[in-house]
């Protein structure tokens, strides 16, 4: 008797606090969790990146003519050479073996045929991101610092035309999720220069590792291996590899998207870069806002968000970067066009 009275209270506290973990809402993304995120009833899709862009674009672009299509395939090459790196690592790179002669821009422009790629940026950025990576390389750290992996992926960035803003500049945005606030704050935002208030093109997030909650490795979770990705292949749980923080960071950043119901985004895990589309539809984010934290928002079928996904490419591989330069380039191209259609 006094054995099966004592054993009670002490399973019962350790009940009450996992059910209260679950109806807290974190004010702030970046302590989102997986489980958390099972709230929403999200549905995952694999695509390739360039799909990806495309897709999203279509919606307030003009499209890419199938020729266009067949030169930015060639051109991703081109552009995409980055002194013909192709290593894992940047600690596979040798620094003493780095040049920093920039392609001629008189020969680019014979190959280079569509207008709306900027050459000159092209250039000033392709030599700012070889110095960079010179002098990082030169310290010869054993580690890496993750301030230094987003600078160089925002050099990255803007080396294909886009216009990006990186911390410390970026403020935080918020916005209200199961009746609280929550806030946000990218690592960095690529925008359209011509709009004021829905002006985000891309939200990227940069690590130095995958970020794991602890909440998140019950032995239960049906964990996604993204070395199985797919192009078509549809999955009921955030795969591994995408941080539950960059789809809080989605939904915060939604309202400011040139896009209605969407918006990209780009997960880069030190070189490996992820592209990310969130689709949701007004009526289901009002739901999401204003439905209570006990449970899972109730949605039907055809109202669930979606979330379409790459796997990561590494940019320091040259077939991977290809597809990355692709995907830059047709948005970019995408974006300068929209100001024809509006």
């Amino acid at each position: 008797m006094i054995r099966g009275s004592s054993a009670a209270p002490s399973i019962s506290p350790n009940i009450s606090s996992t059910n209260s973990s679950e109806n807290v809402v974190p004010p702030c993304t970046c302590n989102w969790t997986r489980r958390f995120i099972d709230k929403f009833g999200i549905r995952y899709e694999c695509k390739t990146p360039t799909n990806i862009v495309t897709e999203h674009m279509s919606a307030v672009s003009y499209n890419l003519f199938p020729e266009e299509v067949d030169n930015l395939e060639k051109l991703s090459d081109i552009l995409g050479c980055l002194f013909n790196f192709n290593h894992v690592s940047l600690f596979d790179i040798n620094h003493r073996g780095l040049n920093f002669f920039t392609p001629n821009e008189e020969q680019l422009r014979d190959e280079v045929t569509i207008k709306e790629i900027d050459l000159s940026k092209y250039s000033t950025f392709v030599k700012k991101f070889g110095v960079s990576l010179w002098y990082l390389l030169k310290e010869k750290q054993t580690v890496i610092p993750e301030a230094k992996y987003r600078c160089l992926f925002e050099q990255f960035l803007e080396m294909f035309g886009l216009e990006v803003m990186a911390k410390p500049v970026i403020e935080s945005e918020s916005t209200e999720i199961l009746r609280q606030k929550v806030s946000a704050r990218a690592d960095i935002v690529c925008i359209s220069p011509r709009d004021v208030e829905k002006c985000i093109l891309a939200v990227c997030g940069v690590t130095y590792g995958c970020r794991v909650c602890e909440a998140d490795t019950e032995p239960t979770a049906a964990k996604l291996r993204r070395t199985g990705d797919a192009p078509g292949r549809e999955d009921l749980r955030l795969p591994d590899g995408l941080p539950a923080q960059h789809v809080g960071d989605l939904l915060t950043y939604l309202d400011k998207s040139i896009c209605k119901e969407a918006l990209l985004g780009m997960t880069v895990e030190k070189t490996a870069v992820t592209f990310t589309r969130l689709f949701v539809l007004d009526e289901t984010l009002k739901k999401i806002q204003s439905s209570s934290s006990h449970g899972s928002v109730k949605l039907k079928e055809e109202e669930r968000p979606v979330l379409y996904y790459s796997k990561p490419y590494n940019y320091l591989l040259q077939d991977d970067r290809k597809e990355i330069v692709k995907a830059l380039l047709t948005l970019t191209v995408m974006e300068k066009r929209r100001a024809k259609k509006s």
